[in-house]
């Protein structure tokens, strides 16, 4: 090999070398993983899920971000380990996502779902509640607030890491033909509908999240979530806009800090009904 044949080589390698780098001394793009889990009150379609860096409830410029499938799935690419620190959050968006539980025409109002961190797997209605309960501090552990919402939905067969994670499927799983647990299931499903229904409205607009609008609605549905349960399951249509009323009210302008609307209850005897109302055990009403 002559010297101009070793030059050229040597000058296609560079050249090689360079591009594979990236050129221009660039850096070569991250790596990522994919992350995947299903939004459900029934499975919601086209509903928009993004991980939330931030915490506002939105998504915000460099968020990942997708939209779920006609099976509520979705697949989310995401930096390696930002799954552990950051919680996902599904918009159901009025006017475009459709719950597949009634396809025919879109939802006329938006709300908010979400999950603890890490947990994604299957963000609904239970699981938001789940993550709201987590992080005002009052729990030791997930597991505790878990362990809460199942006394509050009354449920008595379902192993604790069951039902009310974000990663049990209560749609399909509904649909057992285990008759226990299938009961079980499906009183998780009713409730979780009749809690959508309530949270309807939480998105003000396309684009603002009120955070303390949506807390104070969590908020409320906690406080009264054993009545909730009991009036939801007692009727086929059970009355969404008077529970509404009830339960919810009078959204105010100012907000008060909602922590005391998810107070740790799991060290006391749980419900008792009373009349036609779920109360808390020596307590004489809801939660204070």
């Amino acid at each position: 090999m002559n010297i101009r044949t070793m030059t050229a080589v040597a000058a296609v390698l560079s050249v090689a070398a360079v591009a594979g780098c990236g050129g221009g001394g660039g850096q070569s793009a991250a790596p990522q993983t994919t992350i995947s889990g299903t939004v459900a009150d029934g499975y919601l379609f086209k509903a928009e899920v993004f991980l939330d860096r931030n915490g506002n409830y939105q998504q915000d410029s460099g968020e990942p971000a997708t939209t779920t499938d006609v099976n509520g799935r979705f697949s989310l690419a995401i930096t390696p380990g930002e799954e552990a620190l950051y919680p996902v959050v599904a918009r159901a968006v009025g006017s475009n996502t459709y719950d597949m539980d009634a396809p025919a025409q879109p939802l006329t109002q938006g709300y908010i779902l979400t999950a603890p961190r890490g947990m994604h797997g299957f963000i609904s209605p239970i699981s938001t509640l789940l993550r709201e309960k987590y992080e005002t501090g009052n729990y030791a552990s997930v597991s505790d607030a878990m362990h809460e919402i199942r006394q509050q939905l009354g449920l008595t067969v379902l192993n604790p890491a069951s039902a009310v994670l974000s990663t049990d499927d209560f749609v399909a799983l509904s649909g057992s033909t285990n008759t226990t647990t299938h009961t079980e299931y499906q009183r998780v499903r009713t409730v979780a509908g009749v809690i959508a229904d309530l949270m309807a409205g939480q998105i003000s607009s396309d684009a603002a999240v009120n955070v303390n609008r949506y807390r104070y609605i969590m908020g409320r549905i906690n406080l009264s979530l054993p009545q909730l349960c009991f009036e939801a399951t007692q009727s086929a249509n059970p009355d969404v806009a008077n529970m509404r009323t009830r339960y919810i009210g009078t959204i105010p302008g100012t907000f008060v800090n909602m922590t005391g609307m998810f107070r740790n209850m799991t060290t006391t005897t749980f419900w008792n009904l009373s009349g036609s109302t779920m109360v808390p055990r020596n307590r004489g009403g809801m939660m204070r």
